[in-house]
């Protein structure tokens, strides 16, 4: 066969072959084909389905309360926010949101709240799966919001990342920390802590109840009549540095317009507000335009502050505000009043010694030189009380006019004596009627004559009739503050110092008129000297054993001794047996000398008599009572203090009330003497209504109690030299094996150390002895 004939039938083979090839090449094509149309249909689907269900999901989590913000797993790069939290942090959309939050730290607060701190915080998430935290986030416009966070690890739009969501909690934390900050105040102000402290808790309180406002609380100055700025928030420290103090007067800004006022004063526009006029530069730079000032009243309405809220815009206060802003006014005012009582106490014992070497040095002014006398009183109360000027007159009887006695003024450092003419009584008291004290300003009558100064201060005027009700005038002190007014409790203390005054005017009367003549003279002081004898006598039989007593109860002794400094005086001692047994003792020494201190002492003494019997010996009642009885009708401002005990002579039981007077010595055979340092109330007469806690001691055999006035400790020997405490502490060393008795002895140590001197004070003894031995 040919090879032709053999490559035929191949050819046919092969392009057969080729044929099928080609016919399941076509329908391979057309089934691959196929395929990939079924699978584009497939993936539109998914693609569909996966698109619904991101937007299901986003529209799911667009609903939550909570905020909820989606991360790259790796990195903290915004995925999604939800609708809560693009409101939040008031962005449009993720991408706004990035830029201006989470890739600025500038936008965040400080450490542990910082954008590194919430970078290192997811990160900690993402390692360990979950973490959980509280997280205070800036929102803009100084605003911050609290919110309880947690973030985990999640698939999102088919990649890892990491879901944060927090929930809102700025309401509860807020309110949590103004409890916080309420007890913090409150304790503050029991512990008594300085009450710069108690503003800037009160200013924190208010910012953190009312976001976007800011405080600042103006304590008034009442000399001065200045509202002084205070805080330490930033807010407060700029608005100190541009106007540290406003005048309290209306229209001086919204604050002095409230303190004068004494009511609420709201200003919508401070641009607009006449009252703020001339501080524009101070509003502008601290970015505000509404004021709220709120005065802060005492229980009597004396002003004490004023709380002004500061905001952007104007805002009306809602009942919440109300509120809320009434809590924190009635806070500051507890604590301003706690210092101010506070304050008040401690400065009580020293102004009562005070004003007892005033009164002494008034009475016992030379007759001789009683101008010069009178001109160092007046210095020493202006040195004390920072007085600008004083002066003192005297109703002269035979001209019926008013003359100046002695005053001084106080210009810068240097000291003028004030140029002074008389005034007409009738004048006088048709504007002073009455002994309460009153203001005198440019325009009134008299102020012209009064003022002795030329800087157009009040002048206080302080009339000196001799009694309170209708008795004749006997002159007046007239007073200008170094500031603007005189404290109200310096006014209360130039009172007291006036009555002193009245008295002292009354006995230069009574001297000038003695003086007239010499038989005059010789026959008044007969006179005055037998009734003064009469007087004492009188006031000798008041007290137990005429002013030496000595009584013995089985083992026990109580001894007693008076020595007045003159005729009569204001000392005294009271032992009195009560129905079941017991005994009430009593020593005290009336405030002033003389015959007003006798007269008040005969007063105290029959009220204590029957005061004992009729509340059977209960020592808080009785104190109260004699206390209120005491300050009745108590025109002249006197007091006295006292210790009032009662002594039980089974068991030797104690019980004792000191009312402001100097410390029993405690002396035992066993052991070292000392003073008895219980806690004292007022003395009996100065404040009406007051209540006195009761203090115990038990007398075993062998120890004594020693009551003394403070003629005994401030008694001088001719050097000057005074007795003192701790002579009469050493005394207590010896005192118990003398063998003339307790009383003898410190009575005999006392005449030894002032010998030739003269007696400045009256000098009270008592002593209290339990003999005996210990079992």
């Amino acid at each position: 066969m040919t090879p032709q004939a053999i490559s035929w039938p191949l050819l046919s083979l092969a392009a057969a072959l080729a044929a099928v090839m080609l016919l399941l090449f076509l329908r391979c094509r057309r089934q691959a084909a196929a395929r990939r149309l079924d699978l584009e249909a497939r993936l539109h689907d998914l693609q569909r389905q996966y698109a619904s269900s991101l937007a299901d999901t986003r529209a799911l989590l667009n609903q939550l309360p909570e905020v909820i913000l989606i991360f790259e797993r790796q990195w903290p790069k915004l995925l999604f926010a939800n609708r809560q939290a693009l409101e939040l942090f008031q962005c449009e959309d993720e991408h706004a949101l990035m830029e201006r939050v989470f890739s600025r730290p500038d936008h965040w607060l400080p450490t542990p709240h910082s954008l590194l701190d919430f970078e290192q915080w997811l990160a900690t998430g993402r390692d360990l799966g979950v973490a959980r935290k509280e997280w205070c986030f800036a929102v803009g416009s100084g605003a911050s919001v609290w919110l309880d966070c947690e973030v985990s690890n999640t698939v999102f739009a088919a990649h890892p990342a990491r879901l944060f969501s927090g929930a809102n909690i700025h309401h509860r934390k807020m309110e949590s920390l103004a409890d916080r900050l309420r007890e913090r105040a409150l304790v503050g102000i029991n512990e008594g802590k300085p009450v710069e402290r108690l503003l800037d808790t009160a200013i924190k309180l208010i910012e953190v109840q009312q976001p976007g406002v800011r405080c600042v609380i103006s304590l008034y100055d009442q000399p001065k009549d200045l509202l002084v700025t205070h805080g330490n928030s930033g807010f407060a420290r700029d608005f100190r540095r541009w106007i540290p103090s406003v005048p309290a007067r209306y229209g001086a800004t919204s604050i002095g317009t409230a303190a004068h006022t004494r009511n609420r004063v709201i200003c919508e526009a401070l641009h607009q507000d006449h009252r703020w006029q001339g501080h524009r530069q101070v509003y502008e730079e601290l970015g505000v335009d509404a004021a709220w000032s709120e005065p802060v009243l005492d229980h009597a309405g004396n002003l004490l502050a004023v709380i002004t809220l500061f905001s952007e815009t104007s805002r009306q206060p809602d009942g919440e505000l109300l509120r809320q802003f009434s809590s924190v006014v009635s806070l500051v005012g507890l604590g301003i009043e706690h210092q101010h009582w506070k304050s008040a106490l401690e400065a009580s014992s020293a102004n009562e010694r005070f004003i007892r070497d005033i009164g002494m040095e008034i009475v016992n002014i030379p007759a001789d030189d009683y101008v010069g006398g009178l001109t160092a009183v007046g210095r020493r109360l202006q040195a004390h009380y920072g007085l600008g000027a004083l002066s003192i007159w005297e109703v002269r009887p035979a001209s019926q006019s008013l003359e100046p006695v002695a005053g001084t003024v106080v210009m810068g450092d240097e000291e003028t004596e004030p140029k002074l003419s008389a005034l007409p009584v009738s004048r006088f008291e048709a504007i002073f009627g009455t002994p309460t004290p009153e203001y005198l300003t440019v325009n009134d009558e008299l102020y012209d004559e009064l003022c002795l100064s030329d800087q157009g201060k009040p002048v206080l005027v302080i009339p000196l009739y001799s009694d309170e009700q209708q008795g004749p005038l006997l002159g007046f002190v007239s007073v200008e503050a170094r500031y603007q007014f005189v404290p109200t409790a310096t006014i209360e203390y130039l009172r007291v110092v006036g009555s002193v005054l009245k008295t002292s005017l009354i006995n230069r009367r009574l001297m000038a008129s003695l003086s007239a003549s010499v038989e005059t003279e010789r026959q008044a002081r007969e006179t005055l000297e037998n009734e003064l004898s009469v007087a004492r006598n009188i006031q000798m039989s008041m007290v137990p054993g005429a002013g030496a007593f000595l009584q013995q109860y089985r083992a026990w002794t109580i001894e007693a001794w008076l020595s007045p400094a003159k005729a009569v005086g204001g000392d005294f001692y009271e032992v009195i047996q009560l129905p079941d047994g017991r005994l009430l003792v009593a020593v005290g020494d009336v405030s002033d000398k003389g015959a007003p201190a006798a007269l008040f002492m005969a007063r105290t003494v029959s009220l204590l008599n029957f005061l004992a019997r009729s509340h059977d010996g209960d020592l808080v009642r009785i104190a109260g009572a004699l206390n209120d009885e005491l300050c009745r009708a108590n025109d002249a401002c006197m007091f006295v203090t006292m210790m009032l005990g009662v002594l039980d002579l089974g068991s030797g039981l104690t019980r004792w009330i000191n009312a402001g007077h100097n410390p029993p010595l405690y002396v035992d055979t066993l052991s070292a003497p000392g003073l008895w340092s219980e806690s004292a109330g007022p003395p009996f007469g100065l404040y009406e209504g007051t209540s006195y806690g009761t203090e115990t001691l038990r007398l075993q055999p062998g120890q004594s109690l020693i009551l003394y006035t403070d003629g005994l400790t401030e008694a001088f020997d001719p050097n000057g030299q005074a007795f003192g405490e701790d002579r009469l502490v050493n005394m207590g060393y010896r005192a118990a094996n003398q063998a003339e008795g307790l009383l003898d002895y410190l009575k005999t140590q006392l005449l030894e150390f002032t010998r030739d001197a003269p007696q400045s004070d009256d000098v009270t003894l008592l002593t209290i002895q339990h003999h005996g031995t210990r079992p």
